[in-house]
């Protein structure tokens, strides 16, 4: 019996939106920074802990909010 890895795929979601992943070495922090250029809102938002559907695991942005503390 041979035993096989597998690696997930990850996407990025955002306001609805799936976000492609731009380069799987860069931690989820980095990807955050990398789409906030695009979306100014995603400054100062959040990564939800992913989830995993199908084959791949899904990170949520979450834009922070005033009165977030943490």
């Amino acid at each position: 019996m041979t035993a096989a890895i597998i690696t997930l795929d990850r996407v990025f979601r955002y306001s609805d939106r799936d976000l492609p992943d731009p380069d799987s070495g860069m931690q989820p922090e980095a990807v955050l920074k990398h789409y906030a250029r695009q979306f100014p809102r995603l400054v100062g938002a959040k990564i939800v802990a992913p989830i995993q559907e199908e084959d791949r695991y899904v990170y949520e942005f979450r834009k922070a909010s005033f009165g977030d503390k943490g």
